[in-house]
């Protein structure tokens, strides 16, 4: 029999089911208990791994960058697409009047509708 417990060629003797069972027990029995490991102490392993410059992969603790996201405004009615060409002059007065006063492009758009006086809400 060779070391993988498999029978070699030139071995003439065919074991019988219960003796190739026995040896299998007696070889399985051969190998060492199984012992559980230590617990590992990650508060070491972090400090070992920081002398070196890595760095935890870990989640930490959540910190936000900034306020928050604005929720995003429900229109209150049906919403169109506008798509138009404007000149270079007329498209920068545009941006200027709306971030003069603070303006999102469609309240600019519908604040100067209101002050002309076309269709009022």
């Amino acid at each position: 029999m060779n070391k993988f417990g498999l029978l070699d060629e030139e071995d003439d003797a065919q074991p019988t089911q219960q003796t190739a069972q026995a040896s299998l027990t007696d070889r399985l029995a051969a190998f060492p208990a199984v012992t559980p490991r230590p617990r590992v102490d990650l508060a070491a392993v972090d400090a070992a791994g920081a002398a070196h410059g890595f760095v935890s992969r870990e989640a930490s603790p959540y910190q936000p960058l900034q306020q928050g996201r604005r929720r995003r405004a429900i229109p209150s009615e049906p919403t169109r697409h506008l798509a138009i060409r404007l000149t270079a002059s007329a498209y920068d007065r545009f941006v200027a009047y709306a971030d003069l006063h603070k303006l999102t492009y469609h309240d600019a758009l519908t604040r100067l509708m209101d002050e002309s006086g076309v269709n009022p809400r």
